[in-house]
């Protein structure tokens, strides 16, 4: 979701700097921790400071709420999401939605952008115990389809996902951020999702 199908990761790069600030801490790059489950980032770049379970909550929901009350004042539509959507649609292709986001905040983003119908399957950060660069989320998806890794293609931007990705042995593409990755099911990176989609020959209305 985040940086495929919405411009978020502005939103929580500044969630996270709010964070740091918060703690007192110098975080990391927020291209380093991209994808990945705010409770993983945030337990390894505070262990430092020993923080009590009720701690690292606390911490979670600040950048939860801080990024929520970004997502609901910023420009976050990228213009090719809802027409490559459409178009998957109209292929008749199954759409499953991972996200390593929260389940709140993954439906007020699909609710903002007014996409949500189009996902037949929604896996959350909430949803699994191990975030990217495990391919838990991926599997469970794959699991509740009932479909073949062999017939699953995987779209994501971060390194973390694309690793997630690759592990679950689904095939893989990038979007927006030319990221890439060493790997015969790696089939390519693209500009944004008309352009994938234009590769494997679904049309765009």
């Amino acid at each position: 979701m985040d940086g495929v199908l919405a411009d978020t990761s502005p939103c929580h790069r500044r969630a996270y700097e709010d964070l740091w600030r918060r703690i007192g801490i110098q975080g990391p790059e927020y291209e380093t921790i991209a994808g990945r489950k705010t409770y993983d980032v945030i337990k390894e770049f505070t262990a430092e400071l020993n923080p009590s379970p009720e701690q690292i909550r606390e911490w979670i929901l600040f950048k939860q709420l801080q990024a929520r009350r970004h997502f609901s004042t910023e420009a976050i539509a990228y213009p090719d999401t809802v027409r490559a959507l459409t178009a998957l649609a109209k292929y008749k292709a199954r759409i499953a939605l991972g996200t390593s986001a929260s389940r709140d905040s993954t439906w007020m983003i699909l609710n903002r952008l007014g996409i949500a119908s189009f996902f037949s399957i929604l896996v959350t950060g909430d949803d699994v115990k191990q975030g990217k660069p495990s391919p838990e989320i991926y599997l469970k998806i794959i699991q509740e389809a009932e479909i073949s890794p062999h017939k699953t293609l995987i779209v994501e931007d971060s390194s973390s996902g694309l690793e997630a990705a690759i592990a679950s042995t689904a095939y893989t593409a990038s979007v927006r951020t030319g990221k890439k990755i060493e790997h015969p099911k790696f089939i390519g990176s693209f500009s944004d999702l008309c352009e994938l989609l234009s590769k494997l020959g679904i049309e765009i209305p």
